[in-house]
């Protein structure tokens, strides 16, 4: 129970850090240029954005549930198991800050965190069986 606890503070800060960064980004505006004077203005508006920085944090405490949910499992068990961020994610945008997710990426988003699921929970349940060579050495 508490490594599920676990996986649910790397994905929920990060559900909300990605968020709160699509924010402060699209409150900026659009950078359609490589002036370097103007990244640098930019850059500068990025530092001062309260958005960024809420994101920076939360995106900092999903890194570090994320470092503790490696220290106890297997990254091929955890990876799949935080994909669900990926419809969370576009489920906030989409409610929160009214990003327009067409039918296509709704199917897309879905089945790649599906696939990606399904590949992780059977390949973690193939592992952690005891095959019968195993368990005849044991015997």
């Amino acid at each position: 129970m508490i490594n599920f606890i676990i996986l649910a503070m790397v994905v929920i800060p990060q559900v909300a850090g990605n968020l709160c960064l699509g924010k402060g980004i699209k409150e900026l505006g659009e950078i359609n240029t490589i002036n370097p004077l103007v990244l640098l203005q930019f850059g500068w508006q990025i530092i001062h954005s309260p958005w960024i920085w809420l994101a920076l944090l939360l995106l900092l405490s999903s890194l570090t549930f994320y470092l503790v949910a490696l220290s106890r499992l297997e990254l091929s068990y955890v990876l799949p198991l935080i994909a669900s961020n990926y419809v969370l994610t576009t489920f906030a945008a989409w409610l929160v800050l009214g990003d327009r997710v067409s039918v296509t990426r709704w199917i897309g988003t879905i089945l790649i965190t599906c696939g990606v699921m399904l590949v992780g929970f059977m390949d973690h349940r193939a592992n952690t069986k005891p095959s019968s060579k195993a368990q005849s050495l044991k015997s």
